[in-house]
C-alpha cells in the first residue's frame, strides 16, 4: 500500500460508481494508473468498497504459485 500514490483520473461505471486511480512507483520503475477502487460504490454493489483492482494486462499475476499470462487487451 505504501507503494500507491494516488491519481487525479476518475471514471464512472454505471454498475459500482466512481472509481478513483492509483499509480505505483517501486525504485525506478513508474505504472501510471495501474489500480483503481471505488471508495463510495453505488448501494447495490457495497461488496466492492475499498478494494484494490489492478490491471492483469500490466502486472505479474502469481496464482497458486503459478505465475499467469499477460492478456493482450486495449488496456495493456
Amino acid at each position: 500500500m505504501e507503494l500507491l500514490q494516488p491519481e487525479s483520473t476518475r471514471s464512472r461505471c454505471p454498475y459500482k460508481g466512481l472509481a478513483s486511480y492509483w499509480s505505483v512507483e517501486a525504485g525506478d520503475s513508474f505504472a501510471k494508473a495501474i489500480a483503481w477502487s471505488y471508495s463510495d460504490p453505488i448501494p447495490e454493489n457495497p461488496n466492492i468498497k475499498g478494494l484494490i483492482c489492478c490491471y492483469n494486462e500490466k502486472v505479474d499475476l502469481v496464482v497458486d504459485g503459478e505465475k499467469t499470462v499477460r492478456p493482450v487487451t486495449p488496456f495493456s
